[in-house]
């Protein structure tokens, strides 16, 4: 339905469209952009914004019908946003059908978002590992040489970044802002 309507919205001037539906086109706009530059498809915000506009839960049947897109592109974006903590899959009582929501909860996607990056920086120190011991043997070789100080240079910064979401893991975001907040008022008091 939402696609169907900003076709047609689109076709209206934009001072004749009603508010209701040039909040709903933006909208639709900003999350398209945003999941573009995610390296997620058009489709995934549009349903995430769907669901975010949505009044309650929506089934898949409801995102096919309100989105237009086939159900098999439906599918695999709920499964891929799912998969990434964007939506959560949910049961009604009573009911068997799946219905998703938009994970509106930023402390939670937050969370994920940073051991996602805790395991990308362990997997390239673990790689760095392998790498360091395969190079101990090789001997007066440029080439070596300047892989070990290329291995070395990335290790400290997978280490950083390692020990950045080790601090930041514990706290909300609202906890934070505040404690950056603090800080931010010492350095300016300070001449910083």
């Amino acid at each position: 339905m939402y696609l169907k309507l900003m076709a047609d919205v689109l076709l209206m001037r934009q001072d004749e469209a009603p508010p209701e539906e040039a909040v709903k086109r933006r909208m639709i706009d900003a999350s398209v952009q945003m999941a573009n530059m995610l390296g997620h498809s058009a489709a995934a915000g549009v349903l995430m914004v769907t669901l975010f506009m949505a009044d309650g839960p929506l089934s898949m049947d409801e995102l096919v019908e309100v989105t237009g897109y086939s159900k098999s592109t439906v599918s695999t974006n709920m499964t891929h946003l799912e998969s990434q903590r964007f939506v959560q899959r949910i049961k009604k009582a009573g009911n068997k059908r799946n219905y998703y929501v938009i994970t509106q909860n930023i402390n939670e996607t937050f969370r994920a978002e940073n051991e996602k990056i805790r395991q990308v920086m362990q997997i390239h120190i673990a790689a760095i590992d392998d790498v360091e011991r395969i190079l101990e043997d090789v001997r007066e070789c440029d080439e070596a040489e300047r892989l070990r100080r290329l291995f070395s240079s990335m290790r400290e910064e997978c280490v950083k970044a390692r020990k950045l979401i080790d601090l930041v893991s514990p706290f909300t975001i609202d906890e934070l802002i505040e404690i950056l907040e603090r800080e931010v008022e010492i350095r300016e008091a300070s001449g910083r």
